[in-house]
Parts: C-alpha cells; sequence; structure tokens
C-alpha cells in the first residue's frame, strides 16, 4: 500500500513539474524602442529605464516630428514598471511608472517595437506595435525572378 502510495506522489510531482515549463500564450518578445517627438520644440536627454531589470536606453536630442530609435536583443516583455524622463523647453518631465498598452489579445504573433510617443505638456504614451516586416533579401529576390 505504501509503495502505491510512493507512486501516485511521485506521478502527481512529475505532472506539475512539467506543466511548469509550459510556454506561457501570452508571450510577446520586444525587439526595439521608438522615442516618438510630437511637439514643435526638440526634446532633449529622453530616457528609459527599467529597474528591475538595470537596462536603460537614451536618446540624446529628438527634433519635432522625428523620432529616435534603437534596436536590441529580442527579449520577452515581462510587464515591468518603465521609468521615461526627458527635457523639453528648459523643463524636465519624467514619469515613473509608465502603463505600456498591449495587443488587444494579449499576443503578438510577431515581434513587436515599444512606441513612446512625447507630447506637449508632458503627456507620454506608450505601446507595443508589431515590427514591420523586413522585405526580401536580395538572394531571395533573385531566386524568385528564375
Amino acid at each position: 500500500m505504501n509503495s502505491r502510495r510512493l507512486i501516485c506522489t511521485l506521478s502527481l510531482l512529475l505532472g506539475l513539474v512539467a506543466c511548469s515549463h509550459l510556454p506561457r500564450a501570452t508571450t510577446i518578445i520586444v525587439t526595439g524602442l521608438v522615442f516618438h517627438n510630437t511637439t514643435a520644440t526638440p526634446i532633449h536627454n529622453a530616457k528609459l529605464s527599467v529597474s528591475q531589470t538595470h537596462e536603460m536606453v537614451a536618446c540624446g536630442i529628438i527634433l519635432p516630428g522625428k523620432e529616435c530609435s534603437t534596436t536590441f536583443p529580442q527579449r520577452e516583455y515581462q510587464g515591468n514598471p518603465v521609468m521615461v524622463s526627458w527635457e523639453q523647453a528648459g523643463r524636465r518631465w519624467s514619469v515613473k511608472a509608465l502603463e505600456v498598452k498591449l495587443p488587444a489579445d494579449g499576443v503578438a504573433k510577431r515581434p513587436t517595437i515599444a512606441l513612446i510617443t512625447l507630447a506637449e505638456h508632458g503627456a507620454i504614451s506608450a505601446r507595443l506595435v508589431p515590427q514591420p516586416s523586413a522585405g526580401p533579401t536580395p538572394t531571395e529576390i533573385q531566386l524568385q525572378l528564375r
């Protein structure tokens, strides 16, 4: 009887361990960041930092109506709070826990880019947008022409 109980317990433990390694259905991969300046004046020292991971992205100057972008090795979006700070027209702005809008269904079908829009009077928004799909490589074009 004890061996039967031991076998049941081991089976249950193995099942729980196996379940803990299943991939999550809400995986979102982030591969880059874009700061977009929608104001009428330059933005200086735009910075996004994630305190939990000690990571940071920064842009020195973003002209009116322009963008500053960067890519980085792909990583899974973890929902950590992000802090964004910037200077505009002699004033410093910052948001300590920026809310990032996720895709409606919580799943991204392809890698995403974080789009941070900086607007007048310290207004800011953030969302994850699908990374533009890359066009065919020169080799792929040549193969299509044959």
